[in-house]
């Protein structure tokens, strides 16, 4: 049996809901050796969230170290940030000629925090990431970010997903979520050929969704790295981080929302995915 390798170039969550911890953690459910390169570390306490960036310098020296390695199945990019380290990321990946996929999950929306010059991130992420994507996840906010434009409906998400593909990738997962007024989370898949899939399932009511984008995005990654199509590999990230939420870890009284559990889906089988 051959393990295939995978990688994760993203933040490390002290609370393991999501960031390198996620990925990881979602890497091992789908049958991969996860490899990865920590960009930021996050802390929260209490109403104390801190994101502490780490030293460009060193994220190239594990990107060099992670990429001595061949047959790396896919690759799954998170939290970078500065627009420096989104940079530094895109110049590396761009010089090692790489065939894999290559999915960004394009995390710019700090609720707890304002330390972050998101216009920098959001000019870096367009210029000089997204045209590396196979595929890009941004949830509405993040969508709304990177267009300039708002969305009310599953006809605005589909616009904003195709200003999007301008920028560069092969596709674009845009994650309505819950803002949408009605009792259903309205995902819209749009690829440079082909029509736009809208991808509907019902609510969970449960607050144990922190991690779900960074589960999300690195099942896809997982998908394509064994060769599925995007949208099959975006379909089964669905159901996987469904199962994660579902079943997912309440923290403790401090903290409203829970993380996604991602071996949910192992145990309601009985087995490891693959």
């Amino acid at each position: 049996m051959v393990v295939k390798k995978i990688v994760t170039i993203a933040g490390s969550d002290s609370l393991a809901g999501g960031g390198i911890q996620a990925d990881l953690a979602t890497f091992d459910e789908y049958g991969y050796q996860g490899l990865s390169a920590i960009t930021s570390i996050v802390t929260v306490i209490g109403d104390d969230f801190q994101i502490h960036p780490v030293d460009l310098e060193l994220v190239l020296e594990q990107l060099k170290s992670i990429f001595a390695l061949d047959d790396i199945a896919a690759i799954k990019i998170g939290l970078l940030p500065t627009a420096d380290h989104v940079k530094l990321v895109a110049d590396f990946l761009k010089q090692q000629g790489l065939t894999c996929p290559i999915v960004v999950d394009p995390v710019m929306a700090f609720k707890e925090t304002d330390t972050v010059d998101v216009h920098e991130l959001v000019t870096s992420l367009r210029r000089d990431l997204l045209p590396l994507a196979t595929i890009t996840t941004p949830n509405l906010t993040e969508a709304e970010l990177l267009t300039g434009k708002t969305a009310e409906s599953v006809d605005d998400l589909i616009r904003m997903g195709q200003q999007i593909l301008q920028d560069g990738p092969n596709a674009v997962l845009v994650k309505g979520g819950a803002r949408l007024a009605d009792q259903q989370i309205h995902d819209v898949l749009v690829q440079q050929n082909g029509a736009p899939i809208i991808m509907n399932q019902e609510r969970i009511p449960a607050e144990t969704n922190n991690g779900a984008g960074c589960t999300l995005s690195s099942a896809v990654a997982s998908g394509l790295g064994d060769n599925q199509a995007i949208n099959v590999a975006v379909k089964d990230a669905q159901t996987f981080v469904h199962d994660a939420i579902a079943d997912g870890v309440p923290l403790n009284h401090d903290f409203k929302v829970g993380n996604v559990w991602q071996g949910a889906r192992r145990m309601k089988n009985g087995k490891v995915n693959s």
